[in-house]
Parts: C-alpha cells; structure tokens; sequence
C-alpha cells in the first residue's frame, strides 16, 4: 500500500529564536477542492496569507478561491499581485513585506504565501522573508530550495539579491513590543 501526502502546504526550516510557521503552496483550489484548501489552513492556524497572484491569474485558475476572496475567509490576506515568472515593479512593497512578514512570523504568527504553482514567486517572497529575520542569502536560498521553491528566472535571484543589500543595512527584525 502506498501512502500519498496530500497536503499542498510545505514547511519551512525558520531560524532559531522565530516562533511562527512559515509554510509555502500552490494557489488555493488550483489543485484541489478549495474548501479541502482552507481546512487544511485552519488546520495550521494560518493567521496571514500572502497571496502574490494577479486576480486574472486567480479568476482563470481557482475560481472558487477567486469568488472567495470577496467575501470573508476569517483569515488575514495581503495581497502583492506579480505576473507569473516576474517580480513585482517596484522593490519598496516587496521589501516592506518581506518586512512584516518576517514581524508577524518573529511574534508566532503563521504565514501561507503562494503564487499559482508556489514555487518561483513563492519561493522568492520566502527567501526575502528570511533574510529579514537576519539569514544570508546562502542560508534562506537553501532554505527555501528544501520546501520545494525558490527564485526561478534571472530577475526573481536579481530582486533576492537587491532585497539582500537593503537589508544588510537594516537589523534583523524583532518581535514588535
């Protein structure tokens, strides 16, 4: 008998000392049944989605998730809408949340990012969300590569890199008092 996991949620390795979750997926009801998606969210206690798809991108291919995104879903979502394969026009949004995510994970939240597939612009949020909890790029790039993402095109490592330059200039983010 063979066991499938069949979970589309997958986990990151944080930092010592940081004690949120941080779990990387594909779109919600891409798929699978959207509402199989969110039970496994309110499973994990997921208390912020990171949600980095255009709303064409979601309507074509998580309707459900599309229409649910209009109502309610007892979760908080943050939305930075980047064109599949691409990285978003303007570094200071991705890099301001980068910033708050790595906050909320510092103070126990737990995080959810996904693009459509959950692998390159998943993949590069979450490298960018360790740095901001004071990794180096070697350590957050590897990181992310275990949960199955990471940067795929010359422009999403391009953007990991800058994002890494500003942030050697910042201190680690702490858990906000």
């Amino acid at each position: 008998m063979t066991l499938q996991n069949t979970s589309f949620m997958r986990p990151v390795h944080l930092p010592d000392g940081v004690s949120g979750e941080l779990w990387l997926g594909p779109m919600l009801g891409r798929l699978r049944g959207f509402t199989e998606d969110m039970n496994e969210l309110h499973e994990h206690k997921i208390t912020l989605i990171l949600n980095l798809t255009p709303t064409c991108e979601i309507e074509e291919k998580a309707p459900a998730y599309a229409q649910a995104l209009t109502d309610d879903m007892n979760i908080a979502i943050r939305r930075l809408p980047i064109t599949d394969f691409g990285v978003p026009d303007d570094d200071t949004e991705f890099f301001d949340l980068s910033i708050h995510a790595a906050k909320v994970l510092r103070s126990g939240g737990r995080i959810f990012i996904h693009c459509a597939a959950g692998i390159g612009r998943t993949g590069t949020m979450a490298t960018c969300v360790l740095l901001a909890l004071g990794m180096t790029v070697t350590q957050a790039v590897s990181r992310i590569s275990d949960a199955g993402s990471g940067p795929e095109t010359n422009t999403q490592k391009d953007l990991v890199t800058r994002i890494a330059t500003r942030m050697q200039h910042r201190e680690p983010v702490e858990t906000s008092q």
